[in-house]
């Protein structure tokens, strides 16, 4: 399986998370909305880039491309397949229960209030959904080629993994009176379905890496 695939299944998947979609709505209803969305966007790009330049770079040693080395990360890729895949049934079994809100997450939306841009950059590093991110890194690790590939992988997994947050920001700024009624509906219908789209998310999720794995294993 090529590095672009797998990559851009991930982005895909990253780009639904239920609860980074949220977080950005909330983002959309504090005090400077533009600038916070816009920070939060940055922290976002600024942690994979980070995490990328790091699989980039420990994939470049020899060890790692050496026998044991390479079957350690597919082993890897199977093993967090796998685990994504088991998250997700349990999740998809469970989506009917009602999920009521914590103090802690009410908490939390009482502090986005008064949030501040260098918090919102803060928020996107945080609420990057680390699991599918990592997932991407040990893809990288395997499939380490030339950099312009690992480049246009990352270049590709940062616009898509984005593209939800970045089209909801774009109906915002233009239409900002109309947007705020439709993404208060958006965020009300994603708390009741976040269970259920985070089950498939997850399950597909682990099929691509566990599949990636497994093909990287069979022709070592």
């Amino acid at each position: 399986m090529s590095l672009v695939l797998p990559i851009l299944v991930l982005g895909l998947v990253s780009s639904l998370s239920p609860s980074t979609i949220v977080v950005f709505l909330l983002l959309l209803s504090t005090t400077r909305a533009r600038v916070n969305a816009l920070a939060f966007l940055v922290g976002w790009a600024a942690s994979l880039t980070i995490v990328f330049t790091a699989s980039y770079l420990v994939g470049a040693s020899r060890p790692i491309h050496r026998g044991g080395g390479r079957t350690s990360v597919e082993v890897a890729q199977i093993l967090v397949g796998l685990a994504f895949i088991g998250v997700g049934m349990r999740q998809w079994g469970r989506r009917h229960i009602p999920r009521q809100g914590t103090g802690r997450s009410n908490r939390f939306i009482t502090r986005l209030s008064g949030l501040t841009p260098w918090g919102a950059a803060g928020v996107g590093v945080l609420k990057q959904p680390w699991a599918i991110t990592a997932a991407a890194a040990l893809v990288v690790l395997d499939h380490h080629t030339r950099f312009v590939t690992v480049a246009i992988a990352f270049l590709l997994f940062t616009a898509v993994s984005t593209a939800s947050v970045a089209l909801i920001y774009v109906y915002y700024a233009r239409r900002p009176g109309e947007a705020q009624a439709r993404l208060e509906e958006l965020r009300a219908h994603l708390t009741r379905a976040g269970p259920t789209i985070f089950a498939a998310i997850a399950i597909v999720g682990g099929v691509v890496v566990a599949l990636d794995g497994v093909i990287g294993l069979r022709s070592t």
